[in-house]
């Protein structure tokens, strides 16, 4: 997962939003910290079909939003906490803390599908979980993210 993003895509987000919200600023954060989106409005709206046909809250807090599309050239991933938990409609009812957005281009199919598979073998541990729900700024959300792999 590491290897997919950078410490500009790791954000905390504060106040109170909507998850339509979270949602399209994650994507604006990708495409302004990277070049891998060529059209952020056909990403953003990838994403937000596939939040339509069912809820990417996959339960403890985390959401894992995601989408292949023309709109993106390269796999990316973005990761925020939030100061205020979301309600995604998650399988066990929790509010989302931590939404992991995964974007990626449509020829990408097994390297997508391994990566929102580690990402969410990576989720199930609870102290890794525990550790990012719980940061208290930017720096330290950083920080927890990126000793996830070493």
């Amino acid at each position: 997962m590491v290897k997919y993003t950078n410490e500009k895509l790791i954000k905390f987000i504060k106040g109170k939003n909507t998850k339509e919200e979270i949602l399209e600023k994650i994507v604006n954060l990708i495409s302004e910290n990277t070049d891998l989106v060529e059209d952020k409005d056909i990403f953003f709206k990838n994403i937000m079909e596939r939040e339509n046909i069912g809820s990417t809250g996959i339960g403890m807090g985390i959401a894992m939003p995601h989408t292949r599309c023309d709109g993106v050239k390269d796999l990316v991933v973005s990761i925020a906490v939030l100061e205020n938990a979301v309600d995604f409609g998650a399988i066990d009812g929790e509010l989302i803390k931590v939404v992991v957005l995964v974007g990626g281009p449509k020829e990408k199919g097994q390297e997508y599908l391994k990566l929102m598979s580690s990402i969410a073998r990576i989720f199930r541990e609870k102290d890794i979980r525990d550790n990012i729900k719980t940061s208290r700024n930017e720096e330290e959300l950083i920080k927890n993210i990126m000793e996830i792999e070493n």
